[in-house]
């Protein structure tokens, strides 16, 4: 769409971007939004580039769009504020990446639509609003960019507005265009245009917009100066002619307007700059005797000198002075010193005196209570600029530091020092080293204002600006302590800035003790430390977090204290990350997500000086303090990893990445296993892996979380006291859950979360406490008297307190305590919350438990049923008991279906035998309502999930528990003694027939029926009893299935729903049959051996399917006669390989007949086994050739198809002649795969390559051709004996059905021409094609696959083997090529091998 719609594709980015925007979609902005948000923002910068009047058009018309929206609210408020800065922002670097060489943007539109909408931010945000200095701000830098490239329209609509203002007559006049010139970007050329044009119409103007005009040319100089510094420096160097004269008649015009007081000392500062712009001038005015022309400009100064002196007889005009001569210190820092300008003088004459009037703590300077933010600006700039003047003339300096000065002198020195770092572009301006030597100072000035933040009133209130706080202490008379403690956080705000901006000013400590360097060390990162917390003070916080991390960098540890940087380090370092995890733990932050990521980069940044330092890496570390960081660090994670904020999450575990990493770098100094600093380092290492998960939802990312808590292995004091807290937690948050609506609940997800941690991690703190001793089983079948009564009962909020004070012991752990809490919560009654616990415990217990916890939920969990039966073994029914019961079931399935890792090693530790069959006996008087049928039907299914992990279980008694089990269960099979009417409860029913039978099916396998003792019956007589019982269920199922399959075509979705479930129920109970029979062949053959000459065909064909299962499984042995299990088969072969007077086969050629195509591959090795076994295979080889030649059309589709008679066939040469072809093939392929490359065997003249020639080709195919039949026919010698017997009894079997289907009108025509050419020529044909079709073809095709080759041969080379194979075939079936054109030039060689060919087949017919 790009490529061929850019027009329509950018219309859609922009239309991303509108939508959203946080006013269009009215949510608060989180870390997803601001990243999409960032996302559209680079998205439409980058096609601003190539597409610049659409993204401009189309930003242009989305914020006049938002500008005219009506919002309601604070939020709408917020996301309007956001939306506008967003797209101001957009718009600012759109403008800004416009390339000077391609300006297409038509300026009618850029005035028509985007001035009017960015003057509409500049003029109507006043003070007062809300966000007016953010947007303010905003908007003027797009307007900065945007006079960048289109200076023009700006400078046109500043020109109109100036040309109507000389002709109103209005005295209240509209100057905010004329305020546009502070905001735009102005270089030599552009400001030279403000001035002419403001000379030829300043004299016009009314006296408003004269000021404004004043005030705005003044503010267009210092944007000219700062953004092209290097062109006001050259002024001074070549002046200008054109920029002197309009200075100077402005000069002049302005100086005519000053006639009072008061207008000189709004004209003053501006006078000063347009002298400044004037070189030759303030030259001339330097001497004692100046021209007419210059004697105002002399005059000028000499007023200017005089009023800063307080001799100007005004307090207004010694202000103005003071602001003049600050502009014009300001503007000489841009002059090179080495020029020479008389300018310096200028500076020297009146510097002394400013600085006398501005820092003056005995009357420090203050033009008002208006203007507290002004004054500070100004002394700012005049600290700055002396600084850059003399940089050792310090009086000011120390006079700002002094403790006793005024709070605003210490506020200048701060920010004046963070600028005089920020800014300092300029060759000849001076560093910041060079006030060094004041650290101690700075220092103790950071301590005292910390002091005075951290232990004054109300401490976490919002900071302000220090203008805020000096208007605030006009508008609301506060006391005077807390507005002066807001004020120190103005300081302390700047200081830690400017800790910042340059860490060194506050570490240097020339010539001190190790010892009192790092105290001062200590005391200031300590200081910073304090701060972070400060939650109501984001920006104090993140001011102090981003000074931390530039302190934390390689290079400015070192200065912590350059004698012992190692040991300073382990010290310091460790003591910032205790303090700081203290914090996260107890969740004191609100900003924790923030904190978090900074922590994570002071990780980073430790490492990196580990690094740095890598042989002498450890040194210091094995202080007290490192370790209680270490755990405490540890312990932090641990907590977060169950955060709600999957931002979080994510962030502490990337953390584990870095502690792995430093335990790289201390254990390869030590060379020492990592282990033995973080015993969990590789869980550590997956952990950080998966912080790389993109985007996700938060029941994975948790699910992923609790999968790698599982795997952790040892307990650490970290992870053990993660455990404990979180406990602690997870009791206050269960109450409160319990408790609502009393007690509100924000969000459950943290308190599941916090149910998983504990259930995964609690395993690995199950090590932390002694082990008790073995558990001692009572027999499953045991008697219940020991058993006590005890129900679980439970109310809505006080379900956990009731149930755990029944199961707890004396000595019992806060782990045994949490898993009662978790049992007593599986039947929370609770009429709100009660569902989303009872399933949230159930699920996180089957899924998220941690292994080694089982053993003790098990014996929970048996112990908890057990209470469910009185003395006399009786069960109470109730909707609690039941409700557990059913909680319990999925449970113990998830638990054993789920193949934790780590589970097979801890599930056999606890017997499960007794709270089965409990579970059952319980269940099994529930009755046949919907619910009871559900319940029995999971219990099944749970069951057969306790068979398949049955190596991983531990049974006391299995076989009798076995036994016990298939009793119960096969009383739930119901059939059609299950009369429902409803169709659903039909389905229902026939669910839990199918989940019987399949849990039957498991527990019969291999098992041996166990009578009950005590019949007073014989112990086979009571087995064969036993298993009649259950077979005749098994067959009355059987043809319960087969009625209703039988009562016609089902109709409908649910009809042949329920065909499906029959057809798997009768699967089932062929296979519950197999079991039984398999395992109790003694006792059972004898009720079952009638079923297979039973008069009904399916009962016959049942019977097959279940006798070839149990064959399939016999077989698994290798020798039949050497374990004593086989043993148990040994009437099952003899009934199989029975023969009859004519030598037929009866079962045998049964089963072929029953036994589905998909099983023929199974049923020939079990028939070829056994058969050879009893050394009667040959007689199995005649009944299925014979039948097979029987079935067949003609001589050529005889053993062509997939039939049982071919598939014994290639079994038998795949299990007796795999030998004679690795010897007999193996040689002649090699030699074949190692011919030269340019040696082709293509023969096809439609897919020869370039260059290759037909006839050489068919030389070397028929070359290898003869080669491999000569070696075949002369391996007569080395046939194998047990191929012969196939081969002779395919041809013998072929001569009798051949001669048997001899058509009577051949025999009355007594033509043995016919008969002879039936019999021996056809049937040697077809032993040879099918041992070249089934046998040496296969091999000589795919030689990798028949294991001949260790690799497959390449593609040239398989295609001459394919080709030779077919002339092969073609020999062996003695019929020449017709139908292929290109094989036809062999059929010379084909037919003068027909005879050889005929007497290497005939030669193993005997």
């Amino acid at each position: 769409m790009a490529a061929h719609k850019p027009v329509e594709w950018v219309q859609a980015v922009i239309n991303r971007f509108d939508e959203q925007l946080p006013i269009k979609t009215g949510n608060i902005q989180n870390t997803h939004t601001r990243v999409s948000t960032e996302h559209n923002k680079e998205c439409l910068i980058n096609i601003s580039k190539y597409k610049f009047s659409l993204v401009i058009s189309g930003l242009t018309n989305i914020l006049k769009n938002v500008n005219n929206m009506r919002i309601f609210g604070e939020t709408a408020e917020k996301n309007l504020y956001l939306s506008q800065l967003i797209i101001l922002d957009t718009l600012k670097k759109c403008l800004a990446g416009q390339s000077k060489d391609c300006l297409r943007l038509d300026e009618a539109m850029l005035v028509k639509q985007l001035l009017p909408e960015i003057c509409h931010f500049i003029h109507t945000y006043r003070e007062g609003h809300q966000h007016a200095t953010e947007l303010r701000n905003s908007a003027s830098g797009v307007l900065f960019s945007l006079s960048c490239n289109h200076f023009n329209a700006v400078f046109s609509r500043i020109s109109t507005r100036l040309q109507e203002l000389t002709v109103c007559s209005e005295d209240t006049v509209d100057v905010h265009d004329i305020e546009l010139m502070q905001y735009i970007n102005v270089d030599c050329s552009k400001l030279k245009r403000l001035l002419q044009e403001t000379v030829l119409k300043f004299k016009a103007l009314k006296k408003p917009a004269q000021l404004s005009v004043i005030n705005s040319l003044e503010k267009a100089f210092w944007n000219w100066v700062e953004n092209y510094p290097a062109e006001f420096t050259r002024l001074y160097q070549r002046p200008q002619t054109d920029m002197a004269d309009a200075a100077e008649k402005l000069f002049d015009l302005v100086d005519s307007f000053a006639e009072s007081a008061k207008r000189k000392a709004a004209v003053w500062p501006l006078q000063i700059i347009l002298l400044v712009l004037c070189p030759e001038i303030t030259q001339t005015i330097s001497r004692e005797v100046v021209e007419e022309s210059k004697a105002n400009k002399k005059l000028f100064m000499d007023s200017l000198r005089k009023a800063l002196a307080g001799q100007g007889g005004s307090k207004q005009l010694t202000e103005s002075a003071a602001i003049a001569c600050v502009k014009l210190c300001k503007a000489s820092t841009y002059i090179n010193w080495e020029d020479h300008s008389v300018i310096f003088l200028l500076v020297q004459s009146i510097v002394v005196d400013l600085k006398a009037l501005l820092f003056n703590p005995a009357k420090p300077f203050s033009r008002g209570a208006g203007s507290q933010s002004a004054d500070v600006d100004l002394m700012i700039d005049c600290f700055v600029s002396c600084f850059r003047i003399n940089p050792h003339n310090n009086q000011h300096f120390k006079v700002c530091l002094v403790s006793s000065s005024p709070f605003t002198f210490h506020f200048v020195l701060v920010n004046s020092l963070h600028r005089i770092i920020n800014n300092s572009n300029l060759d000849w301006w001076p560093m910041i080293d060079a006030v060094y030597c004041y650290s101690g100072e700075l220092r103790c000035m950071f301590s005292e204002t910390l002091s005075k933040v951290t232990q004054g009133p109300n401490t976490h209130a919002p900071s302000l600006t220090f203008k805020d706080r000096m208007t605030t202490s006009l508008k609301f008379k506060e006391k005077a302590t807390e507005l002066d403690t807001r004020s120190y956080k103005c300081l302390l705000l700047a200081l830690v800035k400017l800790i910042h901006a340059d860490p060194k000013l506050m570490l240097h400590n020339p010539g001190k003790q190790a010892q009192e360097i790092q105290s001062s060390s200590v005391e200031l990162i300590t200081g910073l430390v304090q701060l972070v917390p400060f939650a109501n003070t984001a920006q104090l916080s993140q001011e102090a977090m981003e000074a931390l991390l530039v302190l934390h960098q390689p290079d400015t540890i070192e200065l912590w204290n350059p004698d012992a940087p190692i040991e300073t380090f382990w010290d310091i370092s460790s003591q910032v990350l205790s303090t700081i995890c203290d914090k996260l733990i107890s969740h004191q932050l609100v900003n924790s997500t923030e904190v978090l990521k900074w922590l994570r980069e002071i990780l980073i940044r430790r490492n990196k000086f580990l690094l740095k330092n890598k042989e002498c890496a450890t040194h210091g570390s094995c202080i007290p303090i490192c370790r209680r960081a270490q755990t405490k660090l540890e312990v932090c994670l641990y907590l977060f990893l169950w955060s709600p904020d999957a931002e979080a999450v994510l962030v502490a575990m990337s953390c584990f990445r870095h502690l792995c990493e430093e335990a790289d770098i201390r254990c390869s100094a030590d060379e020492v296993p990592v282990q033995t600093i973080l015993p969990n380092y590789a869980t550590f290492c997956e952990f950080a892996s998966v912080s790389n998960m993109m985007a996700t939802s938060r029941s994975t990312l948790q699910k992923r979380v609790m999968a790698l808590l599982r795997r952790i292995e040892h307990p650490t004091p970290g992870n053990t006291k993660a455990w404990e807290d979180t406990h602690a937690k997870w009791e206050q948050a269960t109450k409160q859950i319990l408790n609502w609506p009393k007690n509100k609940v924000e969000d459950g997800q943290e308190w599941i979360n916090m149910t998983g941690f504990l259930c995964a991690l609690g395993g690995v703190c199950l090590q932390q406490h002694n082990t008790p001793g073995p558990v001692t089983y009572s027999p499953p079948m045991g008697p219940m008297t020991e058993r006590k009564h005890s129900m679980i009962s439970v109310m809505s909020c006080e379900v956990s307190a009731n149930f755990a004070a029944s199961s707890a012991s004396s000595n019992e752990t806060p782990l045994s305590s949490f898993l009662d809490r978790l049992l007593a919560l599986l039947v929370c009654g609770h009429e709100r919350v009660g569902l989303h616990v009872r399933t949230n415990v159930k699920d996180l217990l089957g899924l998220e438990l941690s292994p080694a916890l089982y053993p003790m939920l098990f014996n929970k969990l048996k112990n908890s049923i057990g209470r469910f039966f009185d003395t006399q073994g009786l069960v109470p029914i109730n909707d609690t008991n039941t409700q557990f019961v059913e909680q319990t079931i999925a449970i113990l399935k998830n638990l054993l279906d789920n193949h934790t890792e780590g589970s097979s090693e801890h599930l056999g530790q606890a017997s499960i035998e007794t709270m089965m069959l409990n579970l059952v006996r319980y269940v099994r008087i529930l009755g046949n309502m919907v619910h009871a049928i559900q319940i029995k039907t999971n219990l099944c299914q749970l069951v057969e999930v306790m068979m398949e992990r049955r190596d991983d279980l531990s049974f006391c008694q299995e076989m009798k528990f076995r036994n016990k089990m298939v009793e119960y269960l096969t009383d739930w099979v119901m059939g059609t003694s299950n009369h429902a009417a409803d169709d659903g409860i039909k389905c229902l029913t026939r669910d839990l027939d199918q989940a019987s039978m399949e849990a039957v099916v498991s527990l019969l396998a291999g098992l041996p029926l166990q009578p009950e003792e005590g019949d007073g019956v014989e112990l086979m007589e009571a087995k064969s009893q036993l298993f009649l019982k259950y077979f005749t269920l098994f067959m009355n199922l059987l043809n319960d299935c087969s009625e209703v399959e039988d009562e016609g075509q089902p109709v409908g979705g649910r009809k042949r729903g329920m065909s499906r479930r029959l057809a798997s129920l009768r699967h089932c109970t062929v296979l519950a049959m197999s079991n039984l029979l398999n395992a109790n062949v003694d006792s059972g053959l004898m009720h079952s051996i009638g079923l297979g000459y039973h008069k009904d065909l399916q009962t016959r064909a049942t019977f097959m399917e279940v006798l070839t299962k149990i064959l399939q499984q016999g077989t698994e042995f290798d020798t039949l006669a050497e374990t004593v299990l086989a043993d148990r088969f040994e009437r099952l072969v003899e009934l199989v390989t029975m023969m009859g007077d004519q030598g037929e086969l009866p079962i045998a050629m049964a089963l072929a007949n029953v036994v589905p195509g998909s099983q023929w591959d199974e049923l020939a090795r079990v028939l070829v086994t056994l058969f050879d076994s009893r050394h009667l295979l040959y007689q199995l080889l005649w009944n299925m050739f014979s039948k097979e030649v029987e079935l067949a059309d003609s001589m050529q589709t005889l053993f062509r198809g997939n039939s049982l008679a071919s598939k014994i066939m290639t079994f038998c040469f795949k299990v007796y002649g795999a030998v004679y072809l690795q010897k007999l093939l193996e040689p002649l392929l090699r030699g074949v795969i190692t011919t030269p490359e340019n040696i082709s065997f293509e023969v096809d003249p439609t897919r020869l390559d370039q260059g290759e020639n037909l006839e050489e080709n068919q030389r070397n195919l028929l070359q290898i051709t003869e080669r491999f039949f000569l070696a075949i026919i002369n391996s007569s010698s080395e046939f194998p004996p047990q191929l012969r017997s196939v081969c002779h009894c395919l041809y013998q079997a072929t001569c009798h059905s051949l001669l048997t289907k001899a058509t009577v009108k051949e025999k009355k025509e007594n033509k043995k021409a016919v008969v002879s050419q039936r019999f021996p020529q056809n049937s040697i044909g077809a032993v040879g094609s099918a041992m070249f079709l089934r046998f040496i073809n296969p091999a000589i095709v795919s030689p990798y696959e028949a294991g001949i080759l260790d690799k497959k041969p390449l593609p040239r080379i398989e295609r001459g083997l394919k080709l030779m194979s077919k002339i092969l075939q073609s020999i062996a079936n003695h019929v020449l090529f017709t139908k292929e054109e290109h094989m036809r030039p062999f059929n010379d060689f084909v037919k003068s091998n027909f005879d050889a060919a005929s007497r290497f087949f005939f030669g193993h017919r005997i």
